[in-house]
């Protein structure tokens, strides 16, 4: 299949394009860059430095495509609360953009990376589909909008759809800028002998899944028909305090543990119900977490030159 890929220098699509390649799939990637990096794209992919809010380019990189996976979007939860407004426009306008470019090339296929973000604080552990939603910030509430539009495309248009609610995703390629996301900061922390900050003193319970994981399941899912939705994680959770002594032990040296107090937004306990996509599509995670993690670290470690370039860091953060 032609596959178009939105957001594919990014961390979870540029693995998935990755393995769309390796798959035997032809694949264009569109990015920005605004948070992407070039160098984290398969060279077997087609290039595209563009935005979803630039329609006439939208268009031509539909050409010929016979589904998008799409993961273009503002991500960083904490700038949510700063600019609410960023959020509604990538997340959402420009999600119905790209629906509107799908719906003129005739694309009927989409697969769509959301999160376990739009339910909130869940009322069950482990949290199913059915679960309501209620997110706790806007970056939440933009996913499920988009999911509400992939609703709308579908019975409207025809446009068939699979979102992916990612619970605690992690794993190289993970170069999100600032860095927000509990594991590479921890991880770089370490390989930078830094304190790590631990919040609510580690008691979050947490579903974490490794990120090829994550990519085999937008591999398999690729192609159905229908308006589906699936979570994705290991279907069991550990306690935040619990992966710091796992990655403790991994790089056996003593870590610097500073307590971040509380953190806006985030939900005590989340862990995902995969039993859904498990007998429907087959899908099952593989990666244990150390051995998620020992991978991890070994791409930050041989990675450094694209996260420890301060001019880098502090124009991405500034924007």
């Amino acid at each position: 299949m032609r596959i178009l890929v939105t957001g594919g220098a990014g961390f979870i699509g540029s693995n998935v394009a990755r393995l769309l390649c390796d798959s035997g799939h032809a694949v264009t990637v569109l990015d920005n860059l605004s948070f992407g990096y070039r160098e984290l794209v398969d060279p077997r992919c087609r290039f595209l430095c563009g935005d979803l809010g630039d329609e006439d380019q939208l268009l031509e990189a539909m050409e010929g495509v016979d589904a998008v996976m799409h993961f273009a979007a503002s991500s960083i939860i904490a700038r949510s609360f700063a600019d609410p407004m960023e959020y509604v426009r990538n997340n959402v306008l420009n999600g119905a953009r790209l629906l509107e470019a799908m719906r003129r090339a005739r694309v009927r296929h989409i697969v769509f990376s959301s999160s376990a973000s739009v339910y909130g604080e869940p009322q069950r552990i482990p949290v199913p589909e059915n679960d309501p939603k209620r997110p706790l910030h806007i970056y939440g509430a933009s996913k499920l909008a988009f999911e509400d539009l992939l609703q709308g495309y579908y019975h409207a248009f025809g446009i068939n759809s699979v979102s992916l609610r990612y619970f605690n995703a992690y794993g190289p390629g993970d170069l999100q800028e600032p860095v927000t996301r509990a594991v590479p900061r921890w991880v770089r922390a370490t390989i930078t002998d830094e304190p790590i900050v631990l919040y609510w003193q580690g008691q979050q319970y947490r579903d974490y899944v490794f990120v090829d994981d994550i990519a085999r399941a937008h591999v398999q899912v690729l192609g159905m028909e229908g308006l589906n939705v699936y979570n994705l994680g290991m279907g069991h959770g550990i306690l935040m305090r619990d992966v710091v002594s796992a990655l403790q032990e991994l790089v056996d040296k003593p870590l610097t543990i500073i307590d971040g107090g509380q953190r806006d937004g985030d939900p005590m306990r989340l862990v995902a119900d995969i039993s859904r996509i498990r007998s429907e599509v087959g899908w099952q995670p593989e990666t244990g977490l150390r051995e998620g993690l020992l991978q991890t670290v070994r791409f930050y470690e041989g990675h450094r030159h694209l996260w420890e370039r301060p001019s880098l860091r502090d124009k991405r953060a500034a924007s």
